[in-house]
């Protein structure tokens, strides 16, 4: 093919890669290539957030957080253990391990719970310091 032809090609050919569907399989892909690659800290904060926003939801259809995981539409990752420390009608309190960092953890807190410190993580004893923040122990 002569380079004129090519040339003439060149629009078309653009046009079809920028009208890929945004969740083409090469964003899957990627997607799923990097997930492989995310650090425990990465995994257990992602899932504290999860928690964070079935929370808001729960509260809103319930008036009060949930007390349990079970309650909320929240499937963690299979390496991740997540755990309600406290829940009432004003805020709630988690806490996350992962499998590869038994021992280390991450927390999260939201609102105040009458007689109830902030959650510390597991290793460091680090106290949660800001409101829907997860903070995680140093990992390994």
């Amino acid at each position: 093919m002569d380079r004129g032809r090519l040339n003439s090609l060149w629009p078309l050919t653009l046009s079809v890669v920028v009208a890929l569907p945004a969740g083409g399989a090469a964003q899957v892909s990627a997607t799923a290539a990097s997930s492989r690659h995310d650090t425990p800290a990465t995994v257990l904060k992602t899932a504290l957030r999860s928690v964070t926003a079935s929370q808001a939801r729960y509260r809103q259809a319930n008036g009060a957080f949930a007390a349990d995981l079970n309650q909320l539409d929240v499937r963690p990752d299979p390496t991740v253990r997540v755990e309600i420390l406290a829940a009432g009608a004003v805020g709630w309190q988690a806490k996350a391990v992962h499998s590869a960092q038994l021992g280390r953890s991450c927390v999260i807190f939201v609102g105040k719970l009458d007689g109830v410190d902030a959650p510390r993580t597991d290793a460091d004893r680090e106290m949660a310091g800001e409101e829907g923040v997860p903070l995680c122990d140093r990992m390994r």
